[in-house]
């Protein structure tokens, strides 16, 4: 006597294409989080650059929450007028973080409705980068506008837990 084994073709054909489906999923996530989508990695940094080339953004695409990160800003010597270099960060990234520090240190200060407007000293003509590091204090896109003048570059930042 034969054992009577009943086979569900139907069920077989889903559940083998579910799998097919969720380790293609796996796959595509260890992928993105080699290549830096994740975090760190080789597509994680970029440079955004304005239109007039007064500022150079450089930043993680990527970031996570409560982690120590910071971005780089490069102001170009066309930027500075009487000495001084005005920079104005705005946008949702200022409310998403916890500003750490500004490097070098501003000469001045100040709070706006459009953000918060930082002033430098300039004595040596020549680039002048400023680094503005943070921690992450919400989850999600963050954008942000760098401007020098009329000379704009926008980011995004991507903050995961």
């Amino acid at each position: 006597m034969g054992l009577e084994i009943t086979r569900e073709e139907t069920f077989q054909s889903r559940e083998w294409r579910a799998e097919r489906i969720g380790w293609t999923l796996l796959a595509l996530f260890v992928a993105a989080g080699l290549a830096g989508l994740l975090g760190a990695g080789p597509l994680s940094d970029t440079t955004r650059e304005s239109p007039g080339g007064l500022v150079d953004v450089s930043y993680a695409r990527v970031t996570h929450f409560e982690a120590d990160d910071s971005l780089s800003v490069r102001l170009a010597p066309d930027a500075v007028e009487q000495d001084t270099v005005t920079m104005t960060v705005a946008g949702s990234w200022l409310s998403g973080v916890d500003l750490q520090g500004v490097s070098p240190q501003p000469g001045e200060e100040r709070l706006t409705d459009d953000g918060v407007v930082y002033e430098f000293d300039v004595e040596d003509p020549g680039d002048l980068t400023v680094t503005i590091t943070f921690r992450a204090q919400d989850v999600g896109p963050l954008t942000a506008d760098v401007s020098v003048g009329s000379d704009t570059v926008s980011l995004t930042q991507l903050v995961l837990p």
